[in-house]
């Protein structure tokens, strides 16, 4: 899901806050015009050998995506529930009844997931983070302390293109984006697979990735082997912690004859994509069998709306140019990636499966 400014489901945080202290063919091909990861790569990892293996918990079928990625997670110490893995925005999103502990006078917060509608009410709370299934570092445990929005009620605005799927239900979130905006609840500090603890300590790459079997947490030269590497531009001096955030990576799409460049955010929260030019309509659907061809850094991929692909969208909407020429790619762009996310260095990754 989309949040602050450059979200999602396109998600406005509102809150009062005192926490913090890709081209050719209408068959879903994908392709590549430039070469996968160099030894100088995998060499930018040399010094880690850390990381966590989180399986999934609802064994994704990459073929034929058809929901979210899902993986456990417990806040607290409380009810391990399986969480979204979200790209689109950013901090972990649960039922408050699920937080066991909440502190008197938590700071109230409120954020809203732009292409749903849905507005979600609650307190900020840092607390652990764990990853209850994660394997890997010996006698570890794969926890993160960050803020965590713990929802006590949610409502459907009625607003947003994917509106008519809200049913004001409180999700379980673990957003994992970056350059979702400029707002201090946006920030890394807030990304539960940034903050490990062996992150923190220097010995874990901050960092993932997002494969056919689960999420990686930490990155090393072995798990990088393969990617081509898209290097990302800084987002300067966070609003909050001490790491710098990245800003959305640029890219094009081509929509029939047409191409256009802008921004392309690979989000993991929804199924289908979202297109915005000045140019295009600001609403509605993109017809079936348009042909289109994404592109970032050196990968590319096609499919025409409706072919029934393997990367191809559950469906293609226009919406205002908020956020200028801006695609949303949905999910099911990594029908054939894998996908890395190297916060430290700044660098998005894609390797085909």
């Amino acid at each position: 899901m989309i949040r602050t400014p450059f979200m999602k489901k396109y998600c406005v945080a509102l809150l009062a806050l005192q926490v913090m202290g890709l081209l050719v063919g209408c068959s879903s091909s994908a392709s590549s015009s430039g070469s996968a990861s160099s030894s100088s790569d995998g060499d930018r990892y040399a010094n880690y050998s850390q990381t966590y293996t989180v399986p999934y918990t609802n064994t994704p079928n990459f073929a034929a995506l058809s929901s979210t990625l899902k993986v456990q997670a417990q806040v607290n110490g409380g009810t391990a529930a399986s969480y979204t893995v979200d790209t689109g925005s950013v901090g972990v999103v649960v039922p408050a009844t699920e937080v066991p502990n909440i502190p008197a006078g938590a700071p109230a917060g409120s954020l809203k997931y732009s292409s749903s509608g849905l507005l979600l009410t609650g307190v900020w709370v840092t607390m652990p983070v764990t990853f209850p299934q994660a394997t890997g570092v010996l006698n570890g445990t794969a926890t993160a302390t960050v803020p965590v929005l713990a929802v006590s009620s949610g409502t459907c605005t009625g607003t947003g293109v994917n509106s008519k799927n809200c049913t004001g239900a409180i999700p379980h979130m673990l957003g994992v984006g970056f350059g979702r905006g400029t707002d201090p609840t946006t920030s890394p500090v807030y990304n539960p697979f940034l903050n490990l603890g062996e992150m923190t300590a220097g010995t874990m790459r901050r960092g993932y990735e997002i494969t056919r079997t689960g999420v990686l947490l930490g990155i090393t030269s072995v798990s990088s082997s393969g990617y081509a590497m898209q290097a990302l531009t800084s987002a300067g001096t966070p609003a909050a912690g001490t790491h710098n955030d990245w800003v959305t990576p640029s890219g094009s799409f081509a929509l029939g004859s047409s191409t256009y460049s802008g921004s392309v955010l690979l989000d993991t929260g929804l199924l289908n994509m979202i297109v915005e030019d000045a140019t295009l309509p600001q609403s509605g659907s993109v017809a079936s069998g348009t042909t289109m061809t994404v592109t970032l850094g050196s990968r590319s991929y096609s499919f025409a709306v409706n072919d029934n692909g393997v990367q191809t969208p559950t469906s293609v909407s226009y919406a205002s140019a908020s956020h200028g020429t801006f695609l949303n790619t949905g999910l099911r762009a990594l029908g054939h990636y894998d996908l890395l996310f190297d916060a430290d260095g700044g660098y998005l990754g894609l390797r085909p499966e």
